[in-house]
């Protein structure tokens, strides 16, 4: 699984908790197993997001299939934050 930077600054800046459950939840996600995933429509048709509490993780597969997480905040405001990659 991949990382944009912006996930990996959002996850340092995160409750060290917090921080254990979103990257268990990924880790669960990239190995196949059963979490909380969700297509998203609309602008961002191509992407799932992962619920991980009050957090969703933005989600997309590369040109080689492997798992990339794009985008990391709270559920209230990163729909309206994310913009996808040009």
């Amino acid at each position: 699984m991949k990382f944009s930077d912006q996930v990996v600054a959002a996850l340092k800046d995160l409750h060290p908790g917090v921080r254990k459950d979103i990257r268990r939840a990924l880790d669960d996600v990239a190995g196949g197993k059963k979490r909380d995933v969700g297509a998203l429509t609309g602008e961002l048709a191509g992407f799932w997001r992962l619920r991980v509490g009050k957090y969703r993780v933005v989600l997309r597969r590369d040109k080689t299939g492997e798992l990339v997480a794009e985008f990391l905040g709270p559920r209230k405001t990163v729909y309206r934050s994310f913009r996808p990659p040009s």
